[in-house]
């Protein structure tokens, strides 16, 4: 990432700088700090005994920066605490340049280099995501839009005039985000790597098993295996960098002017903490109605409905105290998550409702 870029039609010269730096990264700090070794050997690793096995191969990998970090978590416990729902979701990101070239909401998930999909864990099952099965609840948000389940699409939003934090009532800017079937799942890293240890989707997408097989053998979700899929991540994403660089196709037009004067779409990828879906209604021209689920929604968004968590809050459940002073342990749950907060977060007594703590998550 170039800090100062902007959205451009690519040059020559742009795509050659891009290649610069790409190299510059892999070459100071992706294999010999962060890896301890070459992308080809990282990339051999299929299993948790794999992973293992790497460790323990070479002094570099034991002390490289992954290296160190998974032994650093494994002595604090990380890996004890922070699970979730235990239910995950992604839209697939990266269009296939060929298989692409006539966008529609029903094509888009064939079309995906990695693909969509809900895992869920108490099932061991895989499926692909669907944007209709998507809802939004705002029972709990200081919203005046009812206690129903809603689509985005069908939502208006309208913020309340008095935001009186009340955990009864309402107490959170965030709506609780579900699937109509699965209920709450969490997005982000974690989520696509263990989608993409699924079978599901087309035999050409993307596919790597090892976070799921880490997952399994580990006994589930933890902030542990949720870095762990974070920074797993980092190998696949400069891989996929290369790709596009070598797929820009230059002398292409940049700018399709739209057409549609009315309507409705439906857009989403795949930003770093997670899904990132928006919806829009078109009338005359102009925008009438638009709606954003980001990653935070998902994973941020308060009781539902039913009363049912968030991953988040889910996550919080069990977190061991050390110092209830000062309760870093909930600094590492909500930042496993890289959650998007904006505003600072209060920890607070549950029997006095003295504030313990305050401290910023992102």
């Amino acid at each position: 990432m170039v800090p100062g870029g902007v959205m451009c039609a690519p040059t020559l010269t742009d795509i050659t700088r891009a290649w610069a730096i790409l190299e510059y990264f892999r070459t100071n700090w992706l294999e010999p700090v962060w890896l301890g070794c070459s992308l080809e050997r990282y990339e051999q690793i299929q299993t948790y005994d794999d992973f293992r096995n790497w460790l323990d191969e070479d002094r570099n990998h034991r002390d490289s920066d992954l290296g160190f970090y998974w032994r650093m978590g494994l002595d604090i416990g990380l890996d004890r605490y922070g699970a979730g729902v235990g239910k995950y979701v992604t839209w697939g990101y990266l269009a296939h340049e060929d298989k692409y070239q006539k966008p529609t909401i029903e094509g888009r998930n064939a079309a995906m280099i990695m693909k969509s999909g809900v895992y869920d864990s108490f099932a061991d099952t895989h499926v692909l995501m669907d944007q209709s099965f998507i809802r939004e609840n705002t029972t709990h948000s200081w919203y005046d839009e009812g206690t129903a389940d809603i689509h985005p699409s069908d939502r208006t939003t309208k913020p309340t005039a008095i935001n009186t934090k009340d955990f009864d009532n309402a107490y959170s800017w965030s709506s609780a985000v579900l699937h109509k079937d699965f209920g709450r799942l969490e997005t982000g890293p974690l989520a696509r790597q263990l989608v993409a240890g699924g079978k599901h989707g087309e035999s050409w997408q993307h596919y790597d098993g090892l976070i799921l097989d880490v997952f399994k053998n580990m006994g589930g979700a933890s902030i542990h295996v949720r870095q762990l899929a974070r920074v797993h991540e980092l190998v696949k994403l400069y891989r996929q960098a290369e790709h596009c660089l070598r797929e820009f196709k230059l002398n292409d037009p940049w700018y399709i002017k739209p057409k549609e004067k009315d309507g409705r779409g439906w857009g989403a990828t795949e930003a770093a903490r997670g899904s990132l879906s928006h919806w829009v209604e078109v009338e005359g021209g102009k925008i009438k109605n638009y709606q954003v689920i980001a990653p935070g929604t998902w994973n941020i968004g308060p009781r539902d409905g039913e009363g049912i968590r968030g991953p988040i809050e889910e996550a919080l459940i069990g977190t061991p105290i050390y110092d209830s002073s000062d309760p870093v342990e909930v600094g590492h749950v909500a930042r496993s998550f890289d959650s998007c907060l904006v505003c600072t977060v209060h920890a607070h007594d549950a029997k006095t409702g003295e504030e313990l703590a305050r401290f910023r998550t992102a």
